[in-house]
């Protein structure tokens, strides 16, 4: 092991339902930059989080510089030299450079007082170790997100870090940004600093990374030096080397469209995105973590404000600049966050059932809740939806029967289009499969679904057609009875020539 900073052995990790790390090996050698990738949900998040103490494993082994160690917190992670530098950049916007470097780590004088001078010294010394020009006064939310990154990296140094990990560090980054950040990554490899890098553009990892582990479904499908994997080859690990074609039954949908989008666009979230839906037709959005698929179904449903672009529902142009009026259309929408967005958890199941009927139920008399209440036993029968009564807080019923209810709020309303994202997230197995018969089963009486999903095995099973999205543009559409995961990923991921623009 004298070559190794990192050695993990057979770590497993399970969560309710999900095996999500099976027996997992990973190795990272002294000054190396060694890429970690796969699929959504194939387990480079969770190992990269039982490494920072975040997750406890059940079983396996964690080897920092040839010794064994028990990392059960962030702080014996950091302890250990270890560092992560978050897609999601954790700076205090407010704060200048030299205290976002420092905070939880301060310089402190013998009264116990922070040595602001200390700080700013010992401040420079970190940007200028990483290479670049920084004034450690300004203040980060005045910098561009390339030097906010650099900052958060300047951070991770400073607590001490001889491994870091990077989690897609080149998402929000423009090409001349990203020369910038590799420079840096090469001046840390240069120093002996270790470097785990996750990232979706293939492309980077042949520019600048040693070694690439492939992992799928929570195992490592391959590893090897960069330098021997081609991007067709990378992509096929990825999906599975003996990828199948869908011999799912062709479904016979309507000519007629119900939603026409045409190059929609919002500001840093997605481009020129144009396509049709079908009436009663399953229509697929695809793609890998940061394709931007929420951010325009927000849009769409009026959650977000679009732009430029234009829509057109049931053959009429429409301004959807709300969700009440995406709900007055006809349109109904079940939300990535099912617990934070979906429901009402204080609220019974008749409650969060019926309450869109409420405007259609209401009286001089006021609501109806005699026909609330059979609304919600109908649709508890129709959908097998698991609950001691309908009285019973929302809350303590699963995911899966949460996600029923939901559904059932919108079928009460009899909407026209549905409007699926993350549609069995966070829910076992048997009610994942429930979920889908119950998908498919509203599409054959009529219904209009579109289903955001990051599994793409869902989206094959489930949808007559899919759009390929990434970095919030569209790469391509799909018929999901001729596709498969290989398919997804080629028109996600091949795309040759959009790296490293300005």
């Amino acid at each position: 092991m004298e070559n190794l900073a990192l050695k993990m052995t057979n770590i497993s990790k399970s969560f309710p339902g999900v095996k999500a790390l099976k027996n997992v090996s990973f190795e990272l050698k002294k000054g190396e930059i060694h890429a970690l990738i796969g699929e959504n949900g194939a387990g480079k998040s969770t190992l990269m989080n039982v490494l920072m103490g975040i997750y406890r494993p059940e079983v396996g082994e964690i080897y920092v510089d040839g010794k064994k160690c028990e990392i059960q917190s962030t702080v014996d992670a950091v302890a250990l030299g270890i560092g992560m530098v978050p897609q999601e950049l954790s700076l205090v916007p407010e704060a200048t450079v030299a205290e976002n470097i420092f905070i939880g780590n301060e310089n402190k004088n013998k009264f116990g007082l922070i040595n602001w001078k200390e700080t700013s010294k010992n401040a420079k010394k970190f940007v200028n170790q990483i290479g670049v020009s920084i004034d450690v006064n300004a203040v980060v939310k005045d910098l561009s997100v390339a030097y906010q990154q650099l900052v958060q990296i300047a951070r991770t140094l400073a607590a001490g870090a001889h491994i870091l990990i990077f989690d897609e560090p080149t998402a929000s980054l423009t090409g001349s940004e990203v020369d910038l950040l590799f420079k840096v990554m090469r001046q840390l490899k240069n120093e002996g600093k270790s470097i785990v890098f996750i990232s979706h553009h293939l492309e980077e990892l042949k520019i600048i990374t040693d070694r690439i582990t492939i992992m799928r479904d929570g195992e490592v499908a391959y590893t090897d030096d960069t330098e021997n994997l081609e991007v067709d080859q990378i992509i096929k690990h990825m999906a599975n080397r003996e990828a199948k074609v869908s011999t799912k039954k062709v479904r016979k949908t309507s000519e007629d469209i119900i939603l026409s989008v045409k190059n929609l666009s919002r500001e840093k979230e997605f481009t020129d995105v144009s396509f049709d839906v079908h009436n009663g037709e399953i229509f697929g959005i695809g793609g890998l973590v940061g394709s931007k698929r929420t951010e325009l179904i927000n849009a769409i449903y009026g959650i977000t404000k679009r732009s430029s672009g234009t829509m057109e529902f049931k053959g009429k142009l429409v301004d959807i600049n709300s969700p009440q009026r995406a709900i007055d259309l006809g349109m109904g929408y079940l939300p990535e966050e099912r617990r934070k967005d979906g429901i009402f958890p204080i609220l019974s199941v008749a409650e969060n059932l019926t309450i869109t009927t409420y405007k259609k139920l209401n009286s001089i008399l006021g609501i109806n809740f005699k026909e609330t209440k059979k609304i919600t036993s109908d649709y508890i029968e129709k959908l097998n939806i698991r609950t001691p009564d309908k009285e019973a807080l929302i809350k303590n019923l699963s995911g899966g029967n949460q996600q029923k209810v939901i559904l059932s709020r919108w079928l009460a309303l009899n909407v026209d289009l549905l409007i699926l994202d993350e549609p069995t997230r966070g829910i076992d197995v048997n009610a994942k499969f429930e979920i889908y018969e119950l998908i498919k089963s509203l599409a054959e009486k009529g219904l209009t679904v579109i289903i955001v999903s990051s599994e793409h095995e869902e989206l094959l099973t489930l949808t007559d057609r899919i759009m390929v999205m990434h970095e919030g543009r569209v790469k391509g559409f799909l018929n999901s009875a001729e596709a498969n995961q290989e398919d997804i990923l080629m028109l996600a991921l091949k795309n040759k020539g959009d790296y490293f623009e300005d």
